[in-house]
């Protein structure tokens, strides 16, 4: 993924600020307290929403990036997947649901599965939840540490990615979910009962009437 395009209209400090990214790597510098964590702050809001929970913070992030001097309290975001299709989203912070357009700039909102929070359409999109993407894209200045949950999470993802090619499916998970369905439905040389372990109790049967033939026709020979 890739994004094309931000345009914040009311966002902490920002107000009516434009910003076109290039396809390849954007480094964004500045002085201490210039904005840069708000930016990053930013992009996560659009394309999750900007929380009114505290979640161990002093303040909620709706209520520390709500500008105070101005009204506009919105912006946009432009963004290409790895499948090469775009969308641009507008999302006002004091509504509950952004609106999300296609490259065609239809707006295909009503497409996506709504929850408690609102329309999860980047979950949808790239399989990708909220703490994961903070964890694995966004630093904050207060949040540098993770707790051990978090922590495990991003490990057993990037697991997951490199045995599987999904962070979302467990390598090793699978094989044991396959060896547990083997031993239910097939059976294994331990087990008694199963498919396989009557077709071998039949086979022996066969062989012994087999070789009890074979000893009838050489006796009468």
């Amino acid at each position: 993924m890739k994004i094309n395009y931000l345009k914040i209209n009311g966002f902490g400090k920002f107000k009516q600020k434009k910003i076109n990214l290039e396809d390849k790597l954007n480094i964004i510098y500045g002085k201490n307290e210039s904005g840069k964590s708000s930016m990053l702050k930013f992009i996560s809001s659009m394309l999750y929403g900007a929380s009114k929970n505290k979640n161990g913070k002093d303040m909620p992030d709706f209520d520390k990036f709500k500008p105070w001097d101005i009204d506009e309290f919105s912006g946009k975001i432009r963004y290409t997947l790895d499948s090469n299709k775009t969308y641009e989203v507008f999302r006002e912070f004091k509504k509950k649901n952004p609106v999300i357009y296609n490259e065609k700039m239809e707006d295909i909102s009503k497409e996506f599965n709504i929850n408690t929070k609102g329309i999860e359409f980047f979950e949808e999109q790239t399989g990708i939840d909220e703490q994961t993407f903070l964890n694995t894209t966004v630093i904050e200045q207060e949040c540098m540490k993770l707790d051990k949950l978090s922590q495990n999470s991003i490990i057993q993802r990037i697991s997951n990615l490199m045995s599987s090619g999904d962070d979302n499916i467990s390598y090793k998970k699978s094989i044991d979910k396959i060896k547990d369905m083997q031993t239910e439905q097939v059976g294994t040389e331990r087990t008694s009962g199963r498919p396989i372990n009557i077709v071998e109790q039949k086979l022996k049967y066969l062989e012994a009437e087999k070789r009890k033939l074979e000893s009838y026709k050489e006796n009468e020979r």
